[in-house]
């Protein structure tokens, strides 16, 4: 089996090795598509220690696929089209205790990889692989939009140009009108144009009832710049995947005093994952102009230098073994 391991470096190797053994329970799947998660790349570019801890498994939790041997007494046969939920939680359902595919298990950058069962999702013949890779990163974004608690009339913000901010974005203005991305890439910002987005732009008194901050890494810009722009009594919530252990400089003192709060969105459930489904289903040509580039399983260092030039737009990355 052909597989793509991340080393100490943060490089990618091409290399082939035997399949695991299938356990009860669980399902071996013909990986069709994977997609590069922005938490990947965070990994592989600027967290030496996170990509420590996982160097043993396969990498990649955004995939989709086809079912190649599995149980007969189960809902699922051999030849069903499937995308794969990668939380695995134990008997407490704690979001903290989570684990996942791609991460403490083998995920999907590789020729097959093994899934519990209860983790698939069957998928429509009119659904491309590729856009069933998009599944799990709007289920992180429906999970974050429940936790904002949104109204109708809210004055929304979402920062960051990335597939997250731009999913996000998407399933907001499907419920309310006054949303807005920000964002630096110019290439990234004309396909959000396209795709119906507002895009920000600066007022002195230009303020948001709910703010989400997708970016993350090592940086403290994004996350000032939400304090700045929140409304008195306002939420931020933060997808962006920060560093472990990375510390940033904000100044607080300017959140506490709207009476404003901060907090995180991690994990989500199957039922954000089914949600997820059906947002892309119904959502198809939008979704297809976000996925900017694909490479073959061999060419993954490709898809790399892709991200690190940024001279073109760069949003959705899929890895196909098609």
């Amino acid at each position: 089996m052909k597989y793509i391991k991340i080393q100490n470096n943060g490089k990618p190797k091409y290399l082939d090795k035997k399949d695991s053994q299938l356990k009860k329970g669980w399902a071996k799947i013909k990986v069709m598509c994977c997609g590069l998660c922005g938490s990947d790349l965070t990994k592989i570019f600027f967290d030496r220690e996170a990509r420590l801890s996982i160097n043993k498994h396969v990498w990649g939790h955004e995939f989709s696929g086809m079912v190649e041997k599995i149980e007969s007494n189960c809902d699922f046969k051999a030849g069903d089209r499937v995308a794969v939920q990668p939380l695995i939680f134990d008997k407490s359902k704690e979001i903290t205790k989570a684990k996942s595919l791609g991460k403490e298990y083998d995920g999907g950058f590789s020729e097959y990889s093994l899934v519990p069962i209860k983790n698939l999702i069957k998928i429509p013949n009119d659904l491309s692989f590729e856009l069933a890779c998009l599944i799990e990163p709007v289920a992180v974004c429906i999970h974050a939009k429940y936790l904002a608690e949104i109204k109708r009339d809210s004055k929304i913000l979402v920062i960051g140009d990335g597939t997250i901010g731009i999913l996000m974005a998407l399933i907001l203005k499907s419920f309310c009108s006054k949303v807005y991305l920000k964002g630096k890439n110019k290439s990234n910002l004309k396909i959000v144009s396209e795709i119906g987005i507002r895009l920000f732009k600066y007022k002195k008194n230009n303020k948001y009832n709910i703010i989400f901050e997708t970016v993350g890494r090592e940086q403290d810009s994004t996350l000032s710049d939400a304090i700045e722009f929140i409304m008195p009594k306002g939420k931020i919530i933060v997808l962006g995947v920060f560093s472990k252990d990375y510390v940033n400089k904000l100044i607080l003192r300017n959140l506490f005093f709207k009476e404003s709060s901060i907090g995180g969105s991690n994990c989500y459930g199957m039922k954000d994952f089914k949600e997820a489904l059906r947002f892309v289903k119904n959502n198809k040509n939008k979704l297809n102009n976000i996925i900017t580039h694909r490479f073959k399983l061999k060419d993954f260092n490709k898809a790399l230098n892709v991200v690190k030039d940024k001279k073109n737009a760069t949003i959705k990355i899929i890895i196909t073994n098609k």
